[in-house]
């Protein structure tokens, strides 16, 4: 089976993070190494690093200090790392159930013609723990009009950053809604693995939440995705309203 390459960005999220760390080390897929980068903020804490210290197979962090250089530039730096036929993304306040990447990896095994997989997730709002949950085959209409993938829930094989390029870090949002939808539109396949083995957490301090101080930039990013892709306006969401509407 093939290897996989684990990418997870963090920033100032200690608790999500550790978290999201026993998630990763859960994992029963044989051949991982995990790189971890850590976009500016505070240092990795001590119960971090102990975690870290415990895993069996190889983990790189990559680190900086000062301002964070934002979600496509960490993922980035994550991809030219990354040494294994399938990288996997993780956000730091999502997590995985121990048998994710071990399914991802079988259906690209079993689906030579397949770029992308995606698993189905179940959507958390934490602050009154209410479900929702997305899981459906891949639609490219739909897709192009909400994009149902969470970051957290999908792996691509490395060869796919070649052909399609990295994630475009003019998108401080939506960088991988972009990348996807470039894939697609450059003739790349994506493919639903059936079985919800994600939780995405919807939290006042998520990315994508409607706070004042990021909306203005959200719909820059929307709007510079609409034109660049030729797509109808596209309003801000979370996952969270992106699993009532597909």
């Amino acid at each position: 089976m093939a290897s996989v390459s684990i990418l997870l960005p963090t920033r100032d999220r200690p608790e999500f993070l550790l978290e999201a760390l026993q998630s990763v080390r859960q994992q029963t897929h044989p051949e991982l190494e995990l790189i971890l980068v850590r976009d500016g903020g505070a240092p990795l804490s001590d119960a971090a690093r102990a975690v870290l210290d415990g895993f069996e197979f190889p983990v790189a962090i990559e680190e900086h200090d000062g301002d964070p250089e934002g979600a496509a530039r960490s993922r980035n730096r994550g991809v030219e790392r990354a040494r294994g036929d399938i990288i996997a993304f993780l956000d730091d306040d999502d997590v995985w159930e121990p048998r994710h990447t071990t399914a991802l990896a079988r259906a690209l095994d079993l689906n030579p013609d397949i770029d992308v997989v995606y698993a189905d997730a179940r959507v958390v709002r934490e602050e009154t723990g209410q479900v929702r949950r997305i899981g459906r085959d891949f639609d490219a209409g739909l897709f192009m009009r909400d994009g149902f993938i969470p970051p957290s829930s999908m792996a691509a094989r490395r060869g796919v950053f070649e052909r399609f390029g990295l994630f475009d870090p003019e998108f401080t949002y939506s960088e991988d809604w972009e990348w996807l939808i470039r894939v697609l539109r450059g003739g790349g396949k994506l493919k639903r693995v059936r079985g919800e083995t994600v939780t995405v957490r919807i939290h006042a301090g998520g990315l994508s939440a409607p706070a004042p101080e990021r909306l203005a930039e959200r719909r820059r990013c929307l709007a510079l995705l609409s034109e660049r892709h030729g797509l109808a306006p596209i309003e801000p969401k979370t996952f969270w309203e992106v699993a009532a509407s597909v």
